[in-house]
């Protein structure tokens, strides 16, 4: 029983953690989209560049922090990546809302 409150725990802790990730990309996001970078801009054609360029960045980001809480907790390794999955399904979302907003 103890184990199954610890599963739990992680992933209520990796699950927070990473919408605190997560939450640092929305200013993150309104800043590079405020100054218009070319490269940026390139990569679609409907003006939705610098959505995606964000959030390919924060994949690797989301990624590597994964990486971490993996390391972190190496006996709940499948709460920790449980929790990093669920964390996804706002990102998903907030996601589809930047690209939303930006498309022209």
């Amino acid at each position: 029983m103890r184990e199954q409150d610890q599963g739990v725990r992680v992933t209520a802790s990796v699950f927070g953690r990473t919408l605190w990730v997560i939450g640092a990309a929305v200013p993150y996001g309104f800043m590079v989209y405020a100054t218009e970078v070319d490269w940026m801009e390139k990569l679609a054609t409907n003006g939705t560049g610098t959505v995606l360029a964000v959030a390919g960045m924060w994949a690797v980001l989301l990624l590597l922090f994964l990486g971490a809480m993996l390391w972190r907790f190496p006996k709940a390794r499948l709460a920790a990546a449980g929790g990093w999955l669920l964390s996804l399904l706002p990102a998903v979302a907030l996601f589809a809302w930047g690209y939303t907003a930006t498309a022209v």
